[in-house]
Formats: structure tokens, C-alpha cells, sequence
């Protein structure tokens, strides 16, 4: 009995612990489709794995995806190349600008609206900036399938950011977090 009860607990921590296992990867990315934002008021990580991001036109290199959470009002706008055959090339995990909120022109810059703390119908927007305390990191693309005319794509990010309240634009808050998102190119 003693050894079926041992048996048991063994089994119930190794399933347990192969559950957990890969969670966050190398860069300290969460494996599960998400959006994480860090203010120094507040911090979410919105779970992103029923989010179907389709891309609209954004120039003729570039589409872009965006979304907004129910439960933080949080909205995000992501930029990415239009054609896939670009997507997976080594030279684009790199750094990346953020840009003033919606005003993206270019592949995998990131830009976001939120709360200036939970509830707050105060609102802070990104800044615009290429710098060492102002980016947006791509740190993987993996292809994940394909449909009639898309190719489907896991990318994840990390950023660092400033975000201006709108209508206090003194107030300036420090902003990070992660992303990892499935996103749609055009198959060309």
C-alpha cells in the first residue's frame, strides 16, 4: 500500500512538472500566446491564445494586427511585413522603434494605448523612440502553418517604452513587458 501510495505521488509531480516545463523560454518569454505590460502603477499579462489576429494594409511592405483587451482596456498596434517570405529572415531579430500609438509605418514596430493604473479612464500612449530605453526587440519568428491565402507565424517580443498621459503629456510612466503573438502574412 505504502509503495502504490509512492508510486502515486511520483506520478502526480512528474505530470505535474511536465506540465509546467517550457512555460518561459531562454529570453524570458512566455511560451503561451499573451500580451504583458509592466507600469510602475500596475501590471497584467493578458492570455492571447483565442486571439485571431488577422493583418490589414497598413503601406505596400507593410501590415499591421492590433487588438484590444475587455478586461484592461489595454489596445496594441504590431506592424509586420506583408509579404512572408520576409518574416523569416535571421536579420530581423533586432531591435525595432516604437512609435507614437497608431502611428507604426514599418515591420515589427509596436506602439499601445493603456490605463494610466486599473480603471483609470486616464489613458497613456507610447512615445516615439529608437534608444536603448526605448524598443521594440524581436526574439523569435517561428512558422506554425498555413491557410488558403495566409502563412501563420509565432512571434515574440519584448519592449521597453515611454508612454505620455494624454492631456498631461508631463506625466511620462516607464513601460515593459512581452508579447507573443500568431500572426497572418499574405502568401505571395
Amino acid at each position: 500500500m505504502r509503495n502504490t501510495l509512492s508510486v502515486l505521488t511520483l506520478l502526480l509531480i512528474i505530470s505535474c512538472s511536465k506540465s509546467t516545463e517550457n512555460l518561459i523560454d531562454s529570453n524570458g518569454i512566455s511560451n503561451q500566446l499573451h500580451l504583458s505590460f509592466v507600469t510602475p502603477d500596475w501590471s497584467r499579462t493578458i492570455n492571447c491564445e483565442q486571439l485571431n489576429l488577422f493583418p490589414d494594409f497598413l503601406n505596400d511592405s507593410t501590415n499591421y494586427v492590433s487588438g484590444t483587451s475587455a478586461s484592461t482596456l489595454e489596445t496594441f498596434f504590431f506592424s509586420l511585413p506583408a509579404d512572408s517570405s520576409q518574416m523569416v529572415k535571421l536579420s530581423n531579430l533586432k531591435k525595432y522603434s516604437i512609435r507614437n500609438f497608431y502611428e507604426n509605418n514599418s515591420p515589427f514596430e509596436f506602439s499601445q494605448k493603456l490605463p494610466l493604473n486599473s480603471g483609470s479612464s486616464l489613458r497613456l500612449v507610447s512615445i516615439d523612440s529608437l534608444s536603448d530605453y526605448s524598443y521594440n526587440q524581436v526574439m523569435e519568428i517561428k512558422y506554425v502553418g498555413f491557410e488558403p491565402t495566409y502563412c501563420l507565424f509565432n512571434v515574440k517580443c519584448k519592449y521597453v517604452m515611454l508612454a505620455k498621459e494624454i492631456g498631461n503629456e508631463t506625466n511620462i510612466k516607464p513601460v515593459t513587458g512581452t508579447f507573443h503573438f500568431k500572426v497572418r502574412t499574405s502568401r505571395k
